[in-house]
Parts: C-alpha cells; sequence; structure tokens
C-alpha cells in the first residue's frame, strides 16, 4: 500500500458479543493493531477462516506427497541407471492433473466467496 497520509475516520459501534469476536479475528489474524486488521479487509477483500484438517484439503496434501515421492523415486531410478519409464511418466502426469483438478474446484469456490476479484 502507498504511504499516503491517513487523514479519514471510519466510526461505527459494535455490541459486547461482536467485540468479542473482532478480538478473537484480531489475535488469529496475528495484526498488530485493530486498524490494520480492519484496513486490510476493507480493501482486498474477506477474511476467511479455514479448518487445517478439511478433507478437501488432506486430499490435496495427501496427492501432492504422493507426486513427490513419485518424482523422487524416479529421479533416484534415472539418476542410478540412465532409465526412465513411460507407465511412470502417465501416472505422473495424471497425478498433477488430479492435483490441479482439486486445487481449480477449490479456487472456483473461493471465487464464490469473494466475486470482486475475478
Amino acid at each position: 500500500m502507498n504511504r499516503k497520509k491517513r487523514n479519514k475516520n471510519l466510526i461505527f459501534k459494535v455490541n459486547e458479543d461482536e467485540w468479542n469476536i473482532i478480538q478473537k479475528r484480531l489475535e488469529a489474524c496475528n495484526v498488530s493493531t485493530m486498524s490494520k486488521l480492519f484496513r486490510h479487509m476493507m480493501l482486498h477483500g474477506i477474511y476467511l477462516e479455514y479448518d487445517h484438517d478439511h478433507e478437501e484439503l488432506k486430499k490435496i496434501r495427501q496427492s501432492v506427497a504422493g507426486a513427490a515421492n513419485n518424482i523422487n523415486q524416479i529421479a533416484l531410478r534415472v539418476n542410478s541407471t540412465s532409465r526412465i519409464y513411460k507407465q511412470e511418466l502417465f501416472e505422473l502426469q495424471e497425478d498433477m492433473s488430479k492435483i490441479w483438478n482439486e486445487l481449480h474446484s477449490i479456487q472456483i469456490e473461493l471465487k464464490k466467496l469473494n466475486p470482486s476479484n475475478s
């Protein structure tokens, strides 16, 4: 963000429950001031909480780990034998396609949450 002087104020009221939620969000976001949190949320879109253990995210992590393992195995064999097998490359392509599709579906869902960034 640019370094222009901030000389405009935004003032709004909240009730006790809303205040407590805002305080928890401030802590969760690891932001030093409420002003920074509000400014970021208003200028850059939404604040999104997500479950790190969500099933879709677990599937993607497993897919990436599996693909990385396959790449390492292929690299080890190529380095030691100078051989590579078409089937392994085909399977690796399938893994990458699966990962891309999973990430693309998440991107579509995120765009639904914040259509102004499309």
